[in-house]
């Protein structure tokens, strides 16, 4: 059990306890000065009610996320991903006499509108536009390097997702849930579809149509927690992974920047070596273009979810 209350087992991402210790700081805003916030009107309390039609259908796989009465889900008018975030006692005494498009009138600590400022509850005045328009120029940028087949970004997932994500999976890999070895590494833990990254899977695939310029639907997800010793030999995906999202989502030691494990994808300028920090997503062509990984040093992990789309035309087997 969190310290909330909330099953280690059961994936959530509680407000009351971030920032979280495995959310890399530079994630965080700076600390600063902001008056005249308003609560997001794209938020939805769940204690309003069931979420909206024009927000519901976009949560597959949420029943897997831990239940919960408590729960903010913030709509971003940008992406067309929406987040979930979970509500302890503290923040629910907050909230609770709020409502979405309002202004704050309470007063609020520093700590607490620092991370309800970066989950998108609180925004500034403008924040929509500001959004939408830092969103258009990242995707375009995004969208042009990826026509060479490959491009890393930053910022695709929330951060308070990132470290969340981090303590879940450590979670079960330590209470062994997960199979060690597949038929390509044997010395990493594999979970093939496994529901909760089945709902960022999902969540992911506007943002992936937008970078390819296409519309695409999801295949399959898998999670790998390399082991010391693992390689990655030089190889290219299957039909379903025609479009693949490699997040760079953990690593022990701590990276104090880039992890240290890149991946190397072969094109037609030779190897590159692609060198991530923790929440940053490599978006590739994984059927094109071949890619690999170097041993992974002794005293050294890395954990990645592999998010893999098709074209929405491919009528293939999608597992």
């Amino acid at each position: 059990m969190t310290p909330y209350g909330y099953p280690s087992d059961q994936y959530h991402c509680l407000l009351d306890e971030q920032p979280y210790y495995l959310v890399p700081h530079r994630l965080l805003p700076q600390e600063e000065s902001v008056e005249d916030l308003i609560v997001n009107p794209s938020c939805w309390f769940s204690w309003h009610g069931p979420l909206p039609a024009d927000k519901g259908w976009r949560t597959a796989f949420a029943e897997y996320l831990c239940p919960s009465q408590w729960m903010v889900w913030v709509d971003d008018p940008a992406s067309q991903t929406i987040w979930p975030y979970w509500v302890g006692e503290e923040y629910a005494n907050f909230l609770s006499n709020l409502a979405p498009g309002y202004p704050v009138s309470s007063e609020i600590s520093p700590k607490m509108k620092c991370v309800l400022m970066t989950a998108g509850i609180l925004i500034r005045l403008g924040w929509h536009a500001w959004r939408r328009r830092q969103w258009q120029e990242q995707i375009a940028s995004c969208a042009e390097a990826f026509r060479c087949g490959y491009v890393n970004a930053g910022g695709v997932l929330p951060a308070l997702h990132v470290g969340s994500l981090r303590r879940y999976y450590r979670y079960h890999v330590r209470t062994g849930d997960y199979a060690l070895g597949d038929s390509q590494v044997p010395s990493r833990f594999i979970a093939h579809n496994e529901p909760v990254a089945r709902f960022f899977h999902h969540q992911l695939a506007p943002i992936v149509s937008d970078i390819a310029r296409t519309t695409v639907k999801p295949s399959y997800a898998y999670m790998a927690a390399y082991q010391s010793g693992a390689r990655l030999e030089r190889h290219t995906d299957r039909p379903q992974c025609e479009y693949s999202v490699s997040l760079c989502l953990d690593a022990t030691p701590e990276p104090v920047a880039q992890s240290w494990w890149p991946i190397q994808l072969d094109n037609q300028d030779g190897q590159l070596k692609v060198w991530q920090f923790l929440g940053d997503s490599l978006f590739y062509r994984g059927c094109a273009i071949p890619h690999s990984r170097e041993t992974l040093p002794e005293g050294y992990t890395s954990t990645s979810l592999l998010f893999h789309y098709v074209d929405e035309s491919f009528d293939g087997e999608l597992a």
